[in-house]
């Protein structure tokens, strides 16, 4: 079971280099964030989920190279945060990631997870 109060360390380069996908997006996205097998803790990758695979299909890929999928990152500019009930449909037990807009206008990385079917945000601490 998650703890949202507790939070999650993403180093600040990997955290800035999906903040910039989302930047450049043309499109909204689903990406796979990826960590090694060994240090799970720690994501270290991504992976974009190409139209009509599933994430189940990209696991047992990444399980071949050492490496699983540690978080769903869903960058759709035109809605709000947080995600949608519909968005957790699909292994409900991943966190999410979002960019979204801060108060200032500043793109800001955001986790979430679905817990006994409500959405809790979970607290991320981007390290230097």
């Amino acid at each position: 079971m998650p703890t949202p109060t507790i939070p999650i360390l993403i180093p600040r380069r990997f955290a800035i280099r999906l903040l910039h996908e989302a930047q450049i997006a043309t499109a909204p996205f689903l990406s796979a964030v990826v960590a090694d097998e060994a240090d799970g803790s720690v994501p270290n990758g991504w992976m974009p989920i190409v139209e009509g695979a599933s994430v189940a299909e990209m696991q047992a890929m990444l399980r071949q190279h050492g490496k699983r999928v540690w978080a769903l990152y869903r960058h759709r500019p035109e809605l709000p945060n947080p995600p949608l009930a519909e968005d957790f449909a699909d292994h409900p037990e991943l966190l999410r990631l979002t960019a979204s807009l801060a108060i200032k206008g500043v793109l800001q990385l955001r986790g979430w997870w679905s817990i006994d079917g409500a959405i809790v945000e979970q607290e991320l601490d981007v390290e230097a």
